[in-house]
């Protein structure tokens, strides 16, 4: 063990709440007028919330590696879902996020989705963990037993990609998002957990399938569901060729032939407001604990989500709708409640903001985040202009306060003007008198592209 522990008992402890696939169809985003988040909604004013934080990678498995280790993906090599975090030279040599705590003289616990899945999930979590529920060699229930009050959209066509309304019979208790938050309630409200502590709660919807009990659905009348706003038919037109070769699936093309769209943007939204049930949940148990006044809380989305726009359902790309995340923090002493901050930053900044923010040590050489504390303590503070995502080897895509600059591997681009275009449908990279915003974009972009890592292969069992 190393570190400082002789003041850990007045370090603050650390509520950890990822949620899987959500984008920006929040109260505080206002990505979507029919969204209803009351209850991040109130977390983001008791705190700051960032609304131009993007991923470092827009799918889970990347994303999340880049959280927990503090390395970009373009560092370690790890690109797509099925890299493993573990068996990736660069990311297994990292001290990851829980280890770095559990190093410092904090318990760590964990539950639901925090890492992405497989195999190797089980690897990860005896790295840090105390406590894993149910347990560091154990899953929550799949989805599989639950019951549903019809027969599922899509029928089975694509089972990870259905969604529908659960039986009356089954509660969100029987829900395994629903166990993970009955958990940490538990752990919360039992007061007894050795502080300082780190405890992470991750919630697996809104991602596909996106299944919930039948009164979530019940608050989207299907006649009252719109179309996304950001739908544009014919938006690809003056797209490069290069979109296409990223990560793709056929799910809008079939949900659209089988008038399905409007039931599925219902279902998004019924899950996201699950969600936002859970975590109310979560935070008022911590609001009952004896653990309220020294807590930091940072809640966070790993990506973003297409509902149709850009030709797409689901994450998988540089554009806006799948890079965008939900990003607040609480930090008692620290933010003022209802700060808003709109600098560019990313959710590769949580690790090294949570280090400054506990007062420990930062692994050396390993971080390639910024220090947010920074921009809670005065969110117009002066701030690097741009953030990164990436996807895929040399592809990436570069935020500012106003424009979005893609580059691919083969030199393609686009450019967007948020200012005049929030939608992303006029593509500007191509016009001579920006010229110079993209150069001065460029400047972010990585400098070392380390070619993709090791396909990950699951241990004979």
């Amino acid at each position: 063990m190393y570190g400082d522990t002789s003041q850990k008992s007045t370090r603050p402890n650390v509520l950890f709440i990822a949620i899987d696939d959500l984008n920006d169809w929040t109260g505080m985003l206002k990505g979507n007028a029919q969204a209803r988040t009351p209850h991040m909604d109130m977390l983001a004013s008791q705190g700051i919330v960032f609304t131009n934080a993007h991923c470092a990678a827009p799918c889970c498995g990347p994303s999340r590696a880049a959280i927990m280790s503090g390395i970009r993906p373009s560092t370690s090599g790890n690109y797509i879902n099925k890299s493993s975090l573990t068996h990736n030279p660069i990311l297994n040599n990292a001290v990851l996020l829980p280890e770095f705590f559990q190093q410092h003289g904090y318990y760590v616990g964990g539950a639901g989705k925090l890492f992405h899945g497989y195999h190797f999930n089980y690897e990860v979590r005896g790295r840090g963990f105390d406590e894993y529920y149910p347990s560091k060699t154990q899953d929550l229930p799949s989805f599989e037993g639950l019951k549903f009050s019809s027969k599922l959209p899509l029928g089975g066509w694509a089972r990870t990609a259905d969604w529908g309304p659960l039986r009356p019979d089954v509660t969100v208790d029987d829900h395994p998002d629903g166990k993970t938050a009955n958990w940490v309630e538990g752990k919360l409200l039992k007061g007894q957990l050795q502080e300082p502590f780190f405890l992470g709660a991750g919630i697996f919807e809104p991602h596909l399938p996106n299944y919930a009990p039948q009164k979530y659905f019940d608050q989207f009348p299907l006649e009252d569901i719109k179309l996304p706003d950001g739908f544009l038919e014919n938006d690809l037109d003056d797209v490069p060729a290069a979109h296409a070769k990223m990560a793709h699936n056929p799910w809008l093309k079939r949900i659209r032939e089988m008038g399905q769209w409007k039931p599925a943007i219902q279902a998004y939204l019924a899950c996201t407001a699950m969600v936002d049930d859970l975590v109310g949940q979560i935070v008022e148990a911590l609001e009952k604990s004896k653990y309220a006044d020294n807590t930091i809380v940072v809640l966070w989305s790993d990506h973003g989500f297409h509902h149709g726009e850009k030709g797409r359902w689901g994450k998988y790309s540089l554009w806006e709708r799948a890079t965008r995340v939900n990003c607040i923090w609480v930090v008692p002493g620290v933010t003022k409640a209802g700060s808003v901050c709109s600098k560019p930053v990313n959710l590769l900044d949580i690790y090294p903001t949570l280090a400054s923010l506990t007062g420990c040590k930062p692994p050396a050489k390993q971080l390639e985040g910024n220090d947010l504390s920074v921009l809670m303590k005065d969110p117009e503070a002066p701030w690097d202009e741009a953030t990164i995502t990436t996807f895929g080897y040399k592809n990436y895509g570069v935020r500012s306060g106003r424009y979005r600059y893609i580059v691919y591997e083969d030199g393609s681009e686009e450019l967007y003007d948020h200012t005049n275009d929030k939608w992303e449908w006029e593509n500007l990279a191509g016009n001579p008198q920006f010229a110079a915003i993209k150069k001065d974009m460029r400047k972010w972009m990585p400098v070392h592209h380390e070619p993709p890592g090791a396909t990950y292969k699951p241990p004979r069992r």
